[in-house]
């Protein structure tokens, strides 16, 4: 049986630091046989939001409590991991990578200062309550924290149980937001690296930037163009995203695309020139410009591993053909000398 797995995210989060999404209610028609939904404490800043924004002080130790509501027949195994706050290629902040890249800006990870189970087990039709005890750093921080939770039903009990033949997999992922005051962090963003890359088996190439500061980046608006270098009136690639996100102090790639997502074009060696320009909605402005070369190997590097390289075989087909002629002609000799000799 041919399945396509569909994974969606259901973000309880706030207007201003997270887009929000109710957990909706289980019915047929959706298929959806549990949701989640958080016990806000006394310390939550703003109890009209869906997910918990904690006022906290260095040092504490908290319990919190997550509801999960389990609408089916059968008992039910559910999986939880609570993950710090980045932002993919496409400028939206995700919450549901459990590592931090590589020379990441953020030395205060939330997903260290909670500790959880990692899967729990609910009766058929009822409720369970998962505990997550939190352990405030006891140096202060400024800005915020910001993480998700993820509750995620175990599918496979199912795969050998549904048939239909597509199967939809769908998790909840509640925002975890902690803060010590209420003083402005204002965003700072810097450039990093920009280089060559396979994007999904998308030719293109990626721009790496860094939010140094930790407070999220909302209504994210970028544009970004690339230019042969000596022609900045001719666009080789470019993109434009609105309405974007970034998490606080992330490390992330913006990716471009060279031609259309899904149908791009080999890349070419050469000199080029980047522009790209990042605004919010609070009037932020950053400009970046990066003169740089694409390499022959590089760019065959990725052009090999992208796109089918047709081989042309003109030259060995001609070898060939010469071959068989010259073979052919002494052929021919031969039986042409042997009848005169019989003559």
């Amino acid at each position: 049986m041919k399945k396509s797995y569909l994974t969606f995210l259901v973000l309880l989060v706030s207007l201003l630091i997270l887009p929000m999404e109710k957990a909706f209610a289980a019915s047929e028609k959706d298929n959806v046989d549990y949701s989640v939904q958080p016990i806000l404490p006394n310390n939550q800043l703003d109890r009209g939001k869906t997910f918990f924004d904690l006022r906290v002080k260095p040092g504490d130790k908290q319990e919190l409590k997550v509801q999960i509501n389990n609408y089916s027949k059968k008992e039910q195994k559910y999986f939880i991991s609570i993950n710090t706050a980045e932002t993919n290629g496409n400028l939206t902040i995700d919450y549901a990578r459990s590592k931090l890249p590589k020379n990441s800006p953020n030395q205060q990870p939330i997903s260290q200062y909670v500790d959880y189970p990692k899967e729990v087990t609910v009766p058929a039709e009822k409720a369970g309550l998962v505990t997550i005890n939190l352990q405030v750093p006891k140096k202060k921080f400024e800005g915020i924290l910001l993480g998700g939770i993820q509750v995620k039903k175990d599918f496979s009990q199912e795969e050998n149980q549904i048939k239909q033949a597509i199967k939809s997999e769908y998790d909840y992922i509640l925002g975890l937001m902690l803060s010590e005051d209420d003083q402005a962090v204002k965003p700072d963003l810097k450039l990093v690296n920009l280089e060559p890359e396979i994007i999904s088996n998308n030719a293109g190439l990626t721009v790496q930037l860094k939010n140094t500061k930790p407070i999220n980046i909302s209504e994210v608006h970028m544009i970004s163009n690339i230019f042969e270098d000596n022609n900045q009136e001719k666009k080789v690639m470019t993109r434009e995203i609105k309405s974007g996100s970034i998490a606080p102090l992330s490390l992330f790639k913006i990716n471009l695309f060279n031609g259309k997502a899904g149908a791009t074009k080999p890349l070419k060696a050469g000199d080029y020139f980047m522009t790209m320009t990042v605004g919010d909605d609070a009037y932020h402005k950053w400009y970046f410009e990066k003169k740089f070369t694409i390499t022959e190997k590089e760019a065959t590097s990725v052009n090999n591993k992208v796109f089918k390289v047709k081989s042309d075989n003109t030259l060995l087909y001609l070898i060939i053909g010469i071959l068989l002629a010259i073979l052919v002609f002494f052929i021919i000799l031969m039986l042409v000398k042997r009848r005169k000799k019989e003559e």
